[in-house]
């Protein structure tokens, strides 16, 4: 008798061990990840919201955000701190709309884009993370290293706790330095939140991070495939990661930099069909796919890009645009 005791205790030990384990309680991906990058949603307004809630998308990333040299978080869209001295100062109405994103909702998930600089800006986030993440390192003004009391630490807790995010998401587009970026999926695990890639290129630096990082935590990549990333393949990817998360190819449509053309990979949803499709054939597990960004899909239908250039695209509101991007994406997928 006593040695059953023992070995239920033993069994219920276990059983502890193992819900202690580094699994994120965040939200997982979707099955069919249909997902929307959100520039242009801070503050934004309720009708927009209220139309990313019935879109048929899955997975919000909400965009762009930069680290200062002071630590404090800023919007792109604001150029004003939303993280100073550690606690939110943000917009109170975007975090009210936030929260109520998953409410009576297609979305299921939120991710927080963590953007970088391009070539040419001063230094702003990942220049920072670099130099913030070991602890041996003695920054004015920044609490270095990765644990509980520091500032990237923070960052991230202030982003889950105020925003509800599950996730944020690497836009490194310039200081390609894998061992910050690992440290912060450990950011990521210790909060029970996940981690995602944004790359365009650099096999090696997103395969050092995936190699280094756990799958659970650090759980899917989106691929942009316009601007510098118009040439991808999402092939070429599989075959030089070979990860077991899922790649996501972004697409960028018309209405981007404020042209009905094509301009720099954007494309209209005929041609966003042609090359998923093509896609879909070379890379049979793709399960999901992205649209840079609902800033550009609201500036097609401003800019009355259905008349201006017919072979733009259709959609005369954003409704109807973003319900043919989600018939696309889930015919195609």
């Amino acid at each position: 008798m006593k040695g059953f005791f023992f070995f239920l205790c033993f069994i219920s030990f276990s059983a502890f061990c193992l819900a202690q384990q580094a699994y994120p309680a965040a939200a997982p991906l979707p099955k069919k990840n249909i997902s929307i990058f959100g520039r242009g949603l801070y503050p934004g307004d309720d009708a927009t919201y209220e139309l990313l809630k019935k879109s048929g998308f899955k997975t919000l990333l909400l965009s762009s955000f930069y680290i200062h040299a002071d630590g404090d978080l800023y919007s792109g869209d604001s150029h004003l701190p939303i993280i100073h001295n550690g606690k939110w100062v943000g917009d109170s109405a975007y975090v009210v709309r936030v929260k109520n994103l998953k409410k009576h909702s297609s979305i299921s998930r939120i991710e927080i884009l963590l953007e970088g600089r391009w070539y040419g800006q001063p230094p702003n986030t990942f220049d920072f993370i670099r130099d913030w993440y070991d602890p041996s390192k003695t920054v004015p003004g920044i609490v270095t290293g990765i644990g509980e009391q520091s500032t990237l630490f923070n960052i991230c807790k202030v982003l889950k706790e105020v925003l509800g995010a599950d996730a944020f998401c690497i836009d490194d587009e310039s200081v390609y330095d894998s061992p910050s970026i690992i440290a912060m999926g450990k950011i990521a695990a210790k909060l029970n939140m996940h981690m995602t890639l944004c790359p365009f290129t650099k096999y090696s630096y997103w395969g050092d991070i995936l190699r280094a990082s756990d799958e659970k935590v650090v759980d899917a990549l989106y691929l942009q495939c316009y601007d510098g990333g118009a040439r991808n393949d999402i092939k070429d990817w599989v075959t030089a990661l070979k990860p077991q998360q899922p790649i996501y190819p972004i697409f960028m449509v018309r209405g981007s930099f404020g042209t009905c053309d094509s301009y720099k990979g954007s494309k209209s949803v005929d041609e966003i069909r042609a090359q998923l499709k093509g896609f879909k054939s070379d890379y049979p597990a793709m399960s999901g796919a992205s649209i840079w960004q609902m800033d550009d899909v609201k500036k097609f239908v401003s800019m009355g890009c259905a008349v201006k250039n017919p072979a733009s695209g259709t959609a005369t509101d954003v409704a109807q645009f973003l319900k043919q991007l989600k018939t696309t994406f889930k015919r195609e997928l």
